[in-house]
């Protein structure tokens, strides 16, 4: 019961659903193409809220492999010794051998672009309990489009109408049957005679639907009895009983008045013309099928992408979908301009996105999308910066890009979509700022290293004499110069790095000896006890002085928030084909606030125990950075007044290559 809740937490869209909610939550769907429910694409996270909660039955095939999910109400349409539960989860074509010839090019219509789908009562024989059952089905398939603005699913809303079909296959034999299974049927049925349209025959499903009681309504004419349906209905059955054919309306709009209050609706309606056994008289049966909460759902659904597409639009994004399988490529009018393209043409990898891809930043982007495609390499997350030069305007533009690669069961990657963002205004200002934070740093090395020279050579003349003050008051003094000298260094770093000047030099190494190394640094400016716990030796591939400036930097932190006499711990360990390097201390924790901003630029822990503490939020930022350029993740965990732990991975030079 704790792993359900838990789930329901986490997984928020995935509340509730009965049998199918659970089940869904519960699919272990990482190893999956589809991946965890946590990086599921919007569209998709909207669908299946909609489809757990629904009480209509709904059906739903996503992505490239059409991968099935569907809710209870779906569930019944299974029967026993079946499908359920067993095609939850996988694709289509496995999961409905039978129908496949059928449904499929259904499915590619819509997926294409085309035009939904809709069948009336037809004929799908599949298999269920235990063996081939003919059964009739009332669907319609829709598309969901996704992020990329193209159908990423098929959203199947429908109803089993076998017994339906049953029900009017049996009228033609026997009245008395007719009789039985139209008070039984679950859809609304009313059987209506003569020029005042007076009611013959109606089931309890129908009077559900307009809230009437059978005797009410039998042998009364129905617009005696519900008159606000006169003006929408009469004319369809003067219509229906004059030409003599039947006729149909889906999601029709209805309401009616129950105690003074207006009711709506829609229904799916069936007008059938038919003759008494006389043959003297004529009348319609009306088939009556609520199906208020199917358009409902959809109604949502489609306002949903509605605000999807609004929101793209309003904050200027455009989107890309690499289709790895079929080697194709498709940006969005936006993505085109951001690459300087005015042309609606077929566009290519190599030919538009390469080329338009600045000098000084094509090889470090390639490489990153490189390796992106290797699943041991990289979970398929994409965000960079890089610059572009408009390919028709020659343009220059500063350009974020997220996206995600998906990979099949082989770990083979298949599909690459994300959005880019213009960022050139920001980065101009972003510079112009760097260039004035570099310029004083710059300046104010000079004289500050003048200084320092001075008050070590005043400390060495004093040593010579028994001032005491002096020499206290100096050495205080160049204890304050050691720590401007820091601070304007890491000013310094942080310009080169935002102007791109900061490089790897990516050598391999034992990352044990490098910890020992950073530790012996550290321990000459603090009495803290610091332990590492060693575990097997991991070697990297990565630039050994920005990496130990990292260590060197979380340790610090470590023991500056930390109590006085507190234990620092540092351990490294293997996680998959990454190293990991955790540094644990027991000081006073970190908010939840706080910890989601703490790798930001500039950003400080501000209370009444920091506030003595000197920094500017800049370390974690560049270690943040550094981390990032090694294709690695940085991250904390901490509970107030028990202690934080820093975390950072780096690929090992050895992955293992299962």
């Amino acid at each position: 019961m704790s792993a359900i809740l838990t789930a329901d937490n986490k997984y928020e869209f995935l509340k509730g659903g009965g049998e199918m909610g659970q089940l869904i939550r519960e699919y272990p769907w990482a190893s999956t193409e589809l991946g965890s429910p946590e990086q599921w694409p919007q569209s998709l996270k909207t669908t299946l809220s909609i489809l757990i909660q629904s009480k209509f039955p709904m059906f739903l095939w996503w992505g490239p492999e059409l991968i099935c999910f569907y809710n209870d109400a779906y569930r019944p349409s299974l029967g026993n010794e079946g499908k359920h539960p067993l095609i939850l989860g996988i694709r289509a074509i496995e999961a409905w051998p039978e129908i496949w010839d059928y449904i499929k090019p259904l499915i590619d219509q819509v997926l294409s672009g085309g035009e939904a789908v809709f069948n009336e009562d037809l004929l799908l024989p599949i298999y269920r309990n235990g063996e081939m059952e003919n059964v009739y089905w009332t669907f319609s398939y829709s598309p969901v489009i996704d992020e990329s603005g193209k159908p990423g699913g098929v959203f199947v809303t429908c109803t089993e109408t076998t017994q339906k079909i049953k029900l009017i296959d049996n009228l033609v034999t026997s009245e008395q049957r007719f009789q039985t299974l139209v008070r039984e049927a679950t859809v609304g049925i009313i059987a209506l005679t003569g020029n005042d349209w007076k009611v013959e025959i109606v089931n309890a499903a129908y009077t559900r639907l307009v809230h009437r009681r059978v005797d009410q309504l039998l042998n009364h004419p129905l617009f005696e009895i519900i008159p606000e349906a006169e003006p929408h209905f009469r004319p369809i059955l003067e219509k229906v009983m004059s030409s003599g054919e039947p006729f149909y309306l889906y999601e029709h709009p209805y309401f009616f008045y129950e105690d003074g209050v207006k009711k709506d609706g829609y229904l799916n309606l069936v007008y059938q013309p038919y003759q008494e056994l006389n043959g003297t008289e004529k009348g319609i049966m009306v088939l009556c099928q609520d199906v208020t909460e199917q358009v409902g759902a959809r109604m949502v659904i489609e306002a949903a992408l509605e605000q999807m597409r609004l929101s793209k639009e309003a904050a200027k994004l455009g989107t890309f979908d690499l289709d790895l399988l079929k080697g194709t490529m498709e940006w969005d009018k936006r993505c085109r301009t951001l690459f300087g393209i005015s042309h609606d043409d077929e566009v290519t990898y190599e030919k538009d996105f390469v080329t338009g891809l600045h000098s000084d930043d094509r090889d470090r982007i390639l490489d990153i999308i490189d390796k992106l495609f290797v699943r041991s390499l990289s979970n398929g997350d994409y965000d960079v910066e890089y610059r572009t030069v408009g390919v028709e305007d020659q343009q220059l533009r500063w350009i974020r890009a997220k996206g995600k690669v998906y990979f099949d069961r082989q770990d083979n990657p298949t599909r690459f979509i994300g959005s880019v963002l213009d960022i050139t205004q920001e980065k101009l200002e972003e510079f112009r700022k760097n260039d004035f934070v570099g310029i004083v740093s710059h300046e104010l090395k000079t004289p500050l290293t003048s200084l320092s020279s001075i008050l070590q050579l005043a400390e060495i003349r004093l040593g010579k004499q028994q001032d005491e003050f002096m020499a206290e008051a100096i050495h205080k003094a160049l204890r304050q110069v050691r720590k401007m000298n820091n601070m304007i260094t890491g000013f310094l770093n942080l310009s080169r790095f935002q102007s791109g000047k900061i490089h790897l030099d990516t050598i391999c190494f034992s990352l044990g000896e490098l910890i020992t190394e950073a530790i012996e640094q550290v321990k000459f400016t603090t009495d803290t006890e610091i332990i590492y716990v060693p575990g097997i030796d991991l070697l990297v591939s990565a630039d050994k002085d920005k990496i130990e400036s990292v260590i060197i930097n979380l340790l610090t932190n470590a023991i500056k928030y930390s109590p006085r006499g507190k234990k620092i711990t540092i351990t490294a360990q293997r996680k998959g084909n990454d190293a990991m390097i955790c540094v644990i201390d027991k000081g006073f924790g970190i908010s939840k606030d706080d910890l989601d901003n703490i790798f930001e630029r500039y950003y400080r822990v501000e209370n009444y125990r920091t506030k003595h503490i000197p920094g500017f939020g800049i370390g974690l930022y560049l270690s943040a950075e550094i981390v990032k350029m090694h294709l690695g993740k940085i991250w904390a965990s901490s509970e107030k007044e028990v202690g934080s732990t820093f975390y950072f991975t780096l690929p090992l030079s050895n992955p293992d290559p299962a």
